[in-house]
């Protein structure tokens, strides 16, 4: 797990600049915000598989934000390298693996369900998702991940490179986990999924966000800062744990798979930094 790759570069003349990230997660959060909030203001309320109260075009937000800021404080080669990144397919296949490592972790539950003795979900049921019209798997299973996209070239493609300037990356991750967490809080007003929690599923939300955000941390460096895979991952991990299929059993074992490859990860990133080896996270 630990190699000699480095952390990538985040997008050239650009090194940590606290005024050019707080003026992203500021547009982020704007953009994203300017959505959803009159939804909530309005009472809507996002269902699955209706595309209409949706959040979807929220998604874009982070996107949106670090396209500008990139332009605004790298230019053109900023902006060059930041499209590169999103399209970045030609890695290793340790790493497609690990970017569809949530769909493999669905049939591990899928497992577990019949050995439980319990009926499988539908394959409609996958393609009943929150602010989507209900269509077939691929069809959503693509909308989730280009959806991921935007958050991902803000999150992953812009936000964690900067800050991997000034901290460690693990720090760099649980500041961003609490930033993502942070921008969702609109979403549990207008989210049907959403609305119905009790606090102690926030508190849930929050360590699962921040488990995720160890793993996209781990990707994305080690994929060579490749925002596709990241989004693909993020977008997966969707379909099944997010769509009408992930509920009960199902839910619980692909959620519980990744929080202990976060946690794992977590673990042996502390022990690397301990005893003086490289970070497994870069």
């Amino acid at each position: 797990m630990i190699t000699d790759e480095r952390i990538p570069e985040a997008s050239p003349g650009r090194r940590f600049s606290p005024r050019a990230l707080a003026a992203f997660f500021t547009l982020a959060y704007l953009l994203s915000w300017s959505w959803v909030v009159p939804l909530a203001a309005a009472h809507q309320v996002v269902n699955r598989g209706s595309a209409w109260t949706t959040h979807y075009p929220a998604l874009f937000g982070p996107a949106i934000a670090a396209f500008a800021v990139t332009a605004w404080t790298a230019g053109r080669s900023g902006v060059r390298d930041l499209l590169l990144r999103m399209v970045r397919w030609h890695v290793g296949l340790r790493w497609w693996l690990v970017a569809v490592s949530p769909a493999l972790f669905l049939g591990l539950g899928l497992i577990a369900l019949v050995l439980a003795g319990k009926p499988l979900p539908h394959e409609a049921d996958f393609g009943s998702f929150s602010g989507l019209p209900s269509a077939g798997l691929v069809t959503v299973a693509l909308l989730i991940i280009l959806g991921a996209l935007g958050e991902e070239t803000g999150w992953r493609g812009y936000a964690l490179p900067q800050l991997q300037h000034r901290f460690s990356p693990l720090a760099s991750t649980v500041i961003l986990a609490i930033l993502w967490f942070a921008w969702h809080l609109p979403q549990f007003l207008v989210i049907a999924t959403y609305r119905d929690f009790a606090p102690v599923q926030y508190v849930g939300m929050l360590l699962g966000l921040t488990c995720g955000a160890v793993v996209l941390t781990w990707l994305y460096n080690k994929s060579g800062g490749s925002i596709l895979l990241v989004a693909v991952w993020h977008g997966l991990y969707n379909v099944v744990s997010a769509t009408q299929a992930a509920t009960g059993l199902l839910a619980a074992v692909v959620t519980t798979l990744i929080m202990i490859q976060g946690v794992s990860l977590t673990i042996h990133e502390v022990r690397a930094r301990r005893h003086g080896r490289p970070s497994v996270l870069s």
